[in-house]
């Protein structure tokens, strides 16, 4: 009985024509679905209301009068009536209905009311009725071309739209057999159909395409019926329905359908119970399914591996159901291999927002996961070498702090360098120097524990860290083994070579950060390159101070310049022939603000490493050149005196020294003859070739060369016969020693300067005997405190007034 009672239920849900109950009072207490479709209201938006209230005003009274009939005669089971009701458009349709007393029946209790939309039929008999002039005004209001024809068949009515179609005027196409519009191709095809149909006395059926006075080209499906007079053929009504738009659309279902078979990408369609209604040609080929198999019975969940089927279940359904997409990354499994995928799910509603089936669009990335993670490894590894670089070290040496502060095990930075590595990128070229670094980037690895990590920052420098150590000594072994390991001899490019590394060692405290521990592990390693390198030096807070203190040494020289607190002082230098000044070295002085004046040694090295002193360098010579040619101006009647000045190995380095050196001679107007200029024995040694080239530029200047603290370096002697210098100067570590060996020494050092037509110049003289034994050797000039201290240009303008003799 339950069952019955449902299928009678769901046969008037379901029901074409609205059925509803109301009271004696005529208020709606139930009403079909179909009221959606016949009038736009929802059931629930009637419920309750007067059934009057949606009945046109003119119907009203003949309604009223039936229902109240309905109610007074027991014996009445219905009545029957046709009226306007109103739509939720604001329109009125037309209704036929028949009412039932059913208050007797205990299953119902009211006024039973079914009824269904009869516009269609009313208006048309309303136009059966009206005169040919109102059949013809519905005609033309037609959305599809109607038109009639005689048995010729010669046009003899159209309505508009059949005009605006066809694009001719009423009297243009009447009288006209209208099948001289028909498009030239189809015209054959045409006749044919029509002599077996329409000449017949048959229906006719057919899609054709018309051509407009215009040339454009519109498909149509045209149909006509024969008309009679008893049974004289009298013509034809026809239809005509413009079908292009429809068939460009179908042609683009067909093209989108082939495009979907012809992807690459995956595209499946399920049911809203997973159940497969679609699969293309390139989803079946990836999951082994034939063209001609069916796909419904199809389960994803073995090719889909766990964690994707996680991701379906907790992202994909919820989104599919809240928002109707979702998007992002899957997987599936492809001959045991698990495959990444975009993906694209879609739900599809059906009318009551329910989903109705899912369609999903998936494309391999396999490449471009690939790809992401190759660029990946370029980002975070050093390309020559394969070692994490600076951002991957810095990333684990974060880890590695984090651990350390729970764990209460130290933590190492080793940063190393590799000593006169540039020896052998100019001496075998960076080829070789890229093989010499993968190759003790290899025997760092083989000379670390697990765990630890080697990585290159640029250039020769790599950076250890040691993690999870037992105590410190553990880092400083680790350092000793690297060094040990790549002292070891290697063969590059047929040449043995022999490295070692400069390794500085920085410690972790609780709030040491990364960035900070590296710079502390750099410090340290120049630290150990300035202990003769090969070696390892620990950082600590006295390391700190002199870094702050250098730190604070280079800001200031950075601003000595411009506030003009760079000095030069003057050394005289004397003929040993005559013991009267011939010369003076410029040497220069900083009066540093807070900490006085300041000699090179306290801040040269700086100045050196900064690249400042280049400028300062320039600006030394400037100055001295300046103040010599002054004293040429202020006693020309004096024999001349000649300017020295130390060039530095930057300066030495720089391309444009001889043009600079130039431009000061130029500017100044000093004699280039009364210039000198002092290159110490180690720095021209340096790079002989280089030097060569350099000393000559500026010997084309006219400038006299020196070679500085002679004998304390290894020259060749066939260097010295090409270098173009004039003058030898011995270091003051022989001239004050008082050994005789030194003695020696410096009698060697000015009989190769006589040999090879130079001068010699002994410096450091500190006593008369020091000046008389010079003499003795036949040393050409000397200087040193004996004869004078750096003094400033004004208490040398006095010192010459005296013109003193020693």
């Amino acid at each position: 009985m339950s069952d019955s009672l449902e299928r009678y239920r769901a046969l008037l849900e379901h029901a074409s024509d609205v059925i509803g109950v109301m009271d004696t009072e005529g208020r709606v207490q139930w009403i079909s679905p179909a009221i959606k479709r016949v009038l736009g209201y929802e059931p629930e938006e009637l419920i309750g209301r007067l059934g009057s209230d949606i009945c046109h005003p003119d119907d009203f009274q003949n309604v009223y009068e039936q229902f109240v009939e309905l109610m007074r005669d027991p014996s009445r089971e219905s009545v029957r009536t046709e009226s306007r009701s109103l739509h939720k458009d604001g329109s009125w349709i037309w209704v036929d209905s028949i009412i039932m007393n059913r208050l007797d029946d205990p299953a119902v209790g009211g006024i039973v009311t079914n009824f269904r939309d009869i516009t269609a039929r009313v208006e048309t008999e309303h136009a059966l009725r009206d005169s040919e002039a109102r059949y013809r005004s519905v005609a033309g209001a037609s959305p599809i071309g109607i038109y009639e024809m005689d048995d010729v068949p010669v046009l003899r009515f159209v309505n508009e739209r059949w005009q605006e179609i066809t694009g001719l005027d009423a009297d243009d196409a009447i009288g006209r057999n209208w099948q001289q519009m028909i498009h030239p191709d189809d015209r054959a095809l045409m006749a044919e159909l029509w002599a077996t149909s329409g000449a017949v006395a048959k229906p006719f059926r057919g899609m054709v395409r018309v051509v407009r006075p215009d040339g454009a080209v519109r498909w149509v499906m045209s149909a006509t019926e024969p008309l009679f007079d008893g049974e004289r053929l009298t013509g034809h009504v026809g239809t005509i329905d413009d079908i292009t738009e429809r068939l460009t659309a179908q042609r683009d279902t067909e093209r989108l359908s082939d495009i979907v078979e012809a992807t690459s990408d995956l595209v499946v369609i399920s049911d809203r119970h997973s159940k497969m209604l679609y699969m293309n040609a390139s989803a079946r080929r990836f999951f082994g399914i034939g063209p001609d198999e069916p796909v419904a019975d199809f389960d994803f969940t073995p090719h889909t591996p766990p964690w994707a089927q996680d991701r379906y279940v907790h992202e994909t359904r919820p989104a599919l159901r809240d928002r109707g997409i979702w998007s992002g990354e899957f997987a599936y499994l492809h001959r045991g291999a698990e495959v990444p995928v975009s993906a694209l799910f879609l739900a599809h509603h059906d009318t009551d927002g329910n989903i109705e089936f899912v369609s999903s669009v998936t494309r391999d990335i396999s490449e471009r996961k690939a790809f992401e993670q190759r660029l990946e490894y370029q980002a975070t590894h050093d390309p020559l070498t394969g070692l994490p670089n600076r951002t991957l070290f810095l990333d684990r040496l974060e880890l590695a702090l984090a651990r350390s502060r729970r764990s209460h095990r130290p933590v190492a930075v080793l940063f190393c360098d590799v000593d006169h590595f540039k020896v052998v990128n100019d001496s075998l070229g960076h080829t070789a120097g890229d093989r010499l670094l993968v190759a003790l980037a290899q025997r760092l690895r083989d000379a670390l524990r697990p765990g630890d990590t080697v990585a290159r920052f640029g250039g020769d420098e790599f950076v250890i860290l040691c993690d999870d150590l037992i105590s410190e000594h553990d880092a400083i072994a680790i350092a000793e083994r690297a060094n040990s390991t790549v002292h070891e001899p290697l063969t590059v490019e047929s040449t043995e070579v022999f490295s070692s590394l400069s390794i500085g060692i920085a410690f972790a405290s609780p709030a040491t950060e990364p960035e900070t521990m590296i710079r502390d592990a750099d410090a340290a390693m120049y630290l150990a390159k300035e202990h003769g390198r090969a070696r390892f030096e620990i950082y600590d807070e006295r390391m700190r101070s002199t870094l702050v203190e250098r730190l604070d040494i280079e800001t200031a020289l950075r601003r000595a310049l411009n506030r003009r607190e760079l000095r030069v002082f003057y050394q005289p230098t004397i003929s040993l022939d005559n013991g009267r000044i011939v010369g003076v070295e410029a040497l220069l002085r900083w009066e540093h603000p807070e900490r006085g004046l300041l000699v090179p040694s306290e801040f040269i090295d700086v100045a050196e490493e900064t690249g400042l002193i280049v400028p300062i360098g320039a600006w030394v010579v400037e100055q001295a050149c300046r103040q010599a040619q002054r004293w040429q101006v202020a006693t020309p009647e004096s024999e001349r005196l000649f300017v020295s000045v130390n060039l530095s190995a930057r300066q030495l380095d720089t391309a444009a020294l001889a043009e600079n050196v130039a431009d000061i001679i130029e500017r100044t107007g000093l004699a280039p003859g009364l210039l000198g200029l002092e290159i110490t024995e180690s720095v021209v040694m340096r790079d002989p070739e280089t030097s060569t080239k350099a000393l000559c530029a500026l010997k084309e200047l006219g400038v006299r060369l020196a070679v500085d603290d002679f004998g304390t370096g290894y020259s060749s002697l066939a260097y010295l016969r090409r270098f173009p210098v004039e003058l030898l100067k011995v270091d003051r570590a022989f001239v004050d020693s008082g050994d005789a060996e030194d003695r020696a020494i410096v009698a060697a050092v000015v009989s190769l300067a006589h040999t090879l037509g130079m001068q010699a110049i002994a410096e450091g003289v500190e006593t008369a005997e020091q000046l008389a034994d010079l003499r003795a050797l036949g040393c050409d000039m000397a200087q040193g405190y004996f004869v004078s201290k750096p003094i400033s240009a004004p208490d040398f303008d006095d010192l010459l007034t005296g013109n003193p003799v020693w």
